[in-house]
């Protein structure tokens, strides 16, 4: 009975692992990227991913006061 709850739970941990493994790779989609801060203005940029984790991202553009 032990190793037959044994064999079970190792399979069951099989499936589990490899679903974690497949979606690790990608971020969450959408996301943002830093470009730069230049002129007390921060610079960011939106970015997707495809499928199989290519990703695509737009223009930076100003979205807030950096610096101090």
């Amino acid at each position: 009975m032990r190793k037959t709850v044994e064999r079970l739970s190792d399979k069951l941990l099989g499936v589990f692992v490899a679903k974690a493994d497949v979606g690790a790779g990608c971020p969450p989609d959408p996301y943002y990227k830093h470009c730069y801060c230049r002129e007390r203005s921060d610079f960011r940029r939106n970015c997707s991913t495809n499928g199989a984790c290519k990703e695509f991202c737009g223009a930076c553009y100003a979205y807030r006061i950096c610096g101090g």
